[in-house]
């Protein structure tokens, strides 16, 4: 028995020479790896992938180039001359984007060219700003043309008390001519026939006109609920363009369905076929001639987002099924309208798989959509 400690003695020798003997160090590394955007290929003709948005810096005489990676941004129509061309050198689209927490980027885009031409900054980020127009002032010889930017809301680390609504320099002007200035509220708007309209999202609901001359008209409150957000675009109908409105929740009790089209003649609003897609919120919703189309968005339930892309016919009052965005984002997407085209892009998209640990990312797609070459 004398022998076991003695061997015990030594086990434990032999494993201390083996735990000091110096070996290469096998490094892990545990540090995140950027997480790469989805890609899908375009199922049809109708999707034709653009150029995306490059800032250019000098440095010693050197130009440098980035691809900038844009979290939310609103595009506008500033100064197109004619819908009906096919083809408008004149037309271009003005952006307004946050990049990050601290940074912005501000440009535009040449659809004739492909070509971005923006700059970023240091500045606060603003969310979910209106940027309405363009509207067309006649003269005699001439067609001059001017849109609005404005609205929107900013937070610091106090959120959700450090919220801060904008409230610009033409809405304090020409608001008080009628001793009303939009504040407290984010607003959401459209063109039609030439004149602008847009909706305070608040409880009050409260609807504005604009016409081209910049007078404004104080309209009846939409009489619906209030669910959250409105949504907003337009569309001819025998060859009269209205304005309809889709009322986003963000509640998975309270579903995004209801549709409503708004009769300008009347100052009324008439409710429509309900959307029948998924629920989801942060949808993009938009309009190409005689036709209205809203998607994408983000799942209520499910850490994810929607590519689906649906069609309303406002002459039959029926939504049918059309597209699939073949772009990585597909929340808080932007879109304009250039001579039956619409320029679709940016936003982000959901990178986990577990609700509540869900991680926004991102991108810089842009895309020309034309549904005519389904």
């Amino acid at each position: 028995m004398k022998i076991i400690p003695k061997i015990l003695l030594l086990v434990v020798i032999i494993a201390g020479f083996v735990a000091c003997d110096k070996k290469a160090s096998v490094i892990i590394d545990e540090s995140p790896t950027r997480e790469e955007a989805p890609i899908y290929t375009p199922d049809s003709p109708m999707w034709r992938k653009l150029n995306s948005p490059l800032s250019y810096a000098f440095t010693e005489g050197v130009v440098r180039t980035e691809t900038e990676n844009l979290y939310t941004c609103v595009m506008g129509r500033p100064d197109t001359t004619n819908d009906h061309l096919a083809v408008d050198n004149r037309s271009r689209i003005d952006m307004y984007g946050n990049i990050d927490a601290q940074t912005v980027a501000t440009g535009t885009y040449s659809p004739d060219g492909n070509f971005w031409n923006i700059r970023k900054m240091d500045g606060l980020p603003r969310f979910s700003p209106i940027l309405l127009g363009p509207f067309a002032v006649f003269g005699r010889t001439s067609v001059e043309y001017f849109s609005l930017f404005g609205s929107g809301f900013s937070f610091d680390e106090n959120f959700p008390d450090g919220v801060s609504y904008y409230v610009d320099g033409w809405m304090q002007t020409d608001f008080n001519q009628t001793g009303d200035i939009v504040g407290g509220a984010v607003l959401t708007g459209f063109m039609a026939n030439n004149d602008g309209y847009f909706i305070e999202n608040n409880t009050g609901r409260q609807f504005w006109h604009m016409n081209r001359i910049r007078v404004y008209e104080k309209l009846k409150p939409f009489p619906g609920d209030f669910l959250g957000k409105f949504t907003m675009a337009s569309a001819k109908v025998n060859k009269k363009e209205f304005g309809f409105l889709i009322l986003e929740s963000g509640s998975e009790q309270i579903p995004t369905k209801q549709f409503y089209q708004y009769d300008a003649d009347n100052d009324s609003w008439i409710k429509k076929a309900d959307f029948p897609g998924e629920d989801r919120y942060e949808g993009v919703m938009f309009g190409i001639d005689d036709k209205i189309y809203y998607g994408l968005g983000q799942s209520k339930t499910e850490a994810k987002g929607f590519r689906d892309i649906w069609q309303y016919d406002p002459v039959a009052n029926t939504w049918n099924k059309f597209a699939n965005y073949p772009g990585s984002g597909n929340i808080k997407v932007s879109t304009a309208k250039v001579s039956g085209k619409v320029y679709i892009g940016f936003g982000y998209y959901v990178g986990a798989t577990k609700i509540n640990t869900e991680k926004y990312i991102g991108v810089t797609d842009f895309w020309e959509f034309v549904p005519s070459r389904k």
